[in-house]
């Protein structure tokens, strides 16, 4: 990547539509899909198609122990039978670790990352509200998360269901983890 441009992965569906709305359903081949899981598809879907965007989904098939054989296979299967078509091909999150290293190098030379060597421990005495204790310190990616810097909290938002939401002040202002020290993705 080079003169700061924006990494592709964050394209993925641009040339599918000219909105900018694309909604995800991302589940987890732990099983088959329960009916909880089903709303939650239901309500991406068809906020997507009212904002005339793109679906995707996404299989998080990132935790081998707990994956089903089969079980993501049955999942695209139901959706299918809800009727729940999806924009482009499925996305397999075990197959995007290049595109997202490439995200987080790209984030890091803007300087909007940084690495987090915090246990959980610590985090849970503040009160599990991280404090930006390693922001301004300069670890390597050694036995370390790699945090976003939070510089645009959303405070409030509308909620078309709910009406206003107010957010913790804190908990909106804290830098999130995006990529946990043991390798794996939090996207």
């Amino acid at each position: 990547m080079t003169g700061g441009s924006f990494p592709a992965l964050f394209f993925i569906a641009r040339s599918m539509t000219d909105s900018h709305y694309i909604g995800r359903f991302a589940p987890s081949p732990s099983g088959e899909l329960h009916f909880g899981s089903l709303i939650a598809a239901l309500g991406s879907y068809l906020q997507a198609r009212a904002q005339r965007g793109v679906w995707r989904v996404r299989i998080e098939d990132i935790d081998p122990p707990r994956e089903v054989p089969g079980a993501a296979a049955t999942i695209l299967r139901q959706l299918e039978h809800y009727g729940l078509h999806w924009d482009g091909e499925v996305l397999w999150q075990s197959q995007r670790h290049e595109a997202y290293r490439e995200a987080l190098a790209w984030l890091h030379e803007q300087g909007l990352s940084y690495y987090c060597t915090c246990p959980r421990s610590r985090i849970q005495h503040l009160g599990g509200i991280y404090d930006g204790h390693c922001r301004t310190l300069c670890h390597g990616p050694e036995n370390a998360a790699v945090r976003i810097k939070q510089q645009h909290p959303v405070m409030r938002f509308h909620d078309a269901l709910r009406g206003d939401i107010q957010a913790d002040p804190q908990l909106a202002s804290e830098d999130f983890i995006i990529h946990r020290r043991d390798g794996l993705f939090c996207l």
